[in-house]
């Protein structure tokens, strides 16, 4: 996918997928949690799964327009090439990097891009340069990021069950006695390594996909504030419409009229 724009945004939340992401032209800036990314041209990241995050085009005019490309990771051909590749020891890292598009993933990249023009070829070669493509990726300094989408690796398994049951019940209350006993640690690990990969407490991810939820139901003007904070999982309306305006900018009523 291309994304363009010929002006600056505002910062705005949304939830990173497996993906590769690269800046062309202009400047972004990317926050999950306590991690920061400024994606300038020729930067790019990927993550190893969805997090909630927030983004801000900081970089574009009508005469030099931002220009980015996006690429959902297919995490079965991912972990096949994986599986053929030289054998690495797992590592703890977070789940997001960011790394220089270069020539080593660049030019297969390039390629694939290319069949564009020539959609007979796609059948033939796309196949090919995505297999390349991922080969020399898994290869970049975004490596250890990437491999954690093939790995055992136990406990990275286990925070990436945990970050995936709050993203389901995101309406749901969360006992982190009961969560951090799921994944085998205690509370205190927990905490300290849900942070380390994610880049937020267990809480505050829940709360961006909550309030993300939440503007989804309000934009599709279905119901009122109230009825929307309950749905999602709050008990207070009011501490509702608070999160909501630190997150987003502006009242959720807004969002509703809108």
């Amino acid at each position: 996918m291309v994304w363009t724009s010929t002006v600056p945004t505002l910062p705005t939340p949304a939830v990173f997928e497996p993906m590769f992401y690269a800046v062309l032209r202009g400047k972004k800036v990317l926050i999950m949690g306590a991690n920061r990314f400024e994606l300038t041209r020729g930067v790019c990241a990927a993550s190893s799964f969805g997090l909630p995050f927030i983004h801000q085009l900081t970089d574009a005019t009508p005469d030099l327009p931002y220009v980015a490309i996006s690429l959902h990771l297919d995490t079965t051909m991912l972990t096949r090439v994986m599986l053929n590749m030289p054998k690495h020891d797992d590592r703890w890292t977070c789940a997001v990097a960011a790394g220089e598009l270069n020539g080593l993933f660049g030019d297969p990249l390039a390629r694939l891009i290319g069949l564009l023009n020539s959609p007979d070829d796609i059948g033939v070669l796309a196949p090919h340069y995505e297999t390349e493509f991922y080969y020399r990726l898994l290869q970049s300094t975004m490596g250890d990021t990437l491999r954690q989408i093939g790995q055992r690796n136990e406990r990275f398994q286990q925070l990436k069950t945990a970050a995936d049951w709050l993203a389901s019940n995101h309406n749901e209350p969360v006992n982190i006695p009961d969560l951090a006993a799921s994944a085998g640690m205690s509370v205190t690990s927990f905490h300290r390594h849900f942070k380390g990969v994610t880049g937020f407490s267990p809480l505050a991810f829940q709360r961006h996909i909550r309030l993300l939820e939440a503007r989804r139901l309000l934009a599709s003007g279905s119901a009122n504030v109230s009825r929307v904070a309950y749905e999602v999982g709050y008990v207070s309306p009011s501490q509702f419409s608070r999160e909501y305006k630190g997150m987003f900018g502006s009242p959720p009523v807004t969002d509703l009229q809108r």
